[in-house]
């Protein structure tokens, strides 16, 4: 693992200034003018390989936004759908993604990161069990509406209603257009 920056070593308010200053879209000249005021010594390519660094964070936070929206109108849309049964895997390889990286670190992990990472595996496991709880329900629900329509539909075809109003009948109960 390679050291941490120059950057990253001053205090915590300079840091802060000079990830406003990055956010601002300041130059790397400006930003290092503006240290060198507040009594902080930093060589240009030093805060130009710290700027880098940051904007490629930026741009893949403003990705994960981007895809994050655009998942999110989607299970909103479907919320039983493709999306909502992808979401606890990709939870699930992120948590194990982190538990890699927790292992590759040269700092000790802390019991409070174990903790979330526990309690977070263990929310996903708990969401992709009430989703499978939820579909079998649903698919009961589903057979047994076909059951009461096929029932309805016998039923209402021996008191001799005609085939179009048997088929408006058989829709309003599953709940589809009566066009199906």
């Amino acid at each position: 693992m390679g050291r941490r920056s120059t950057v990253s070593r001053f205090p915590e308010p300079i840091v802060t200034q000079v990830n406003q200053l990055i956010r601002d879209g300041h130059t790397i000249d400006e930003i290092v003018a503006t240290l060198q005021r507040m009594g902080a010594d930093v060589s240009r390519s030093a805060m130009g390989r710290y700027v880098k660094s940051a904007r490629e964070s930026m741009e893949k936070y403003r990705q994960a936004q981007e895809v994050a929206k655009v998942w999110v109108d989607k299970l909103e849309t479907e919320p039983s759908g493709d999306v909502a049964r992808l979401l606890p895997e990709m939870l699930r390889a992120v948590a194990f993604q982190t538990l890699s990286t927790m292992g590759e670190a040269t700092d000790p992990v802390g019991s409070q990161d174990l903790m979330f990472l526990a309690k977070a595996l263990k929310d996903v496991s708990s969401a992709s069990r009430i989703n499978v709880d939820t579909e079998l329900l649903l698919r009961k629900v589903r057979d047994q509406a076909k059951a009461a329509a096929a029932e309805v539909t016998k039923t209402i075809k021996q008191a001799g209603l005609s085939d179009e109003t048997v088929q408006q009948i058989k829709a309003r109960i599953l709940g589809i257009g009566a066009a199906q």
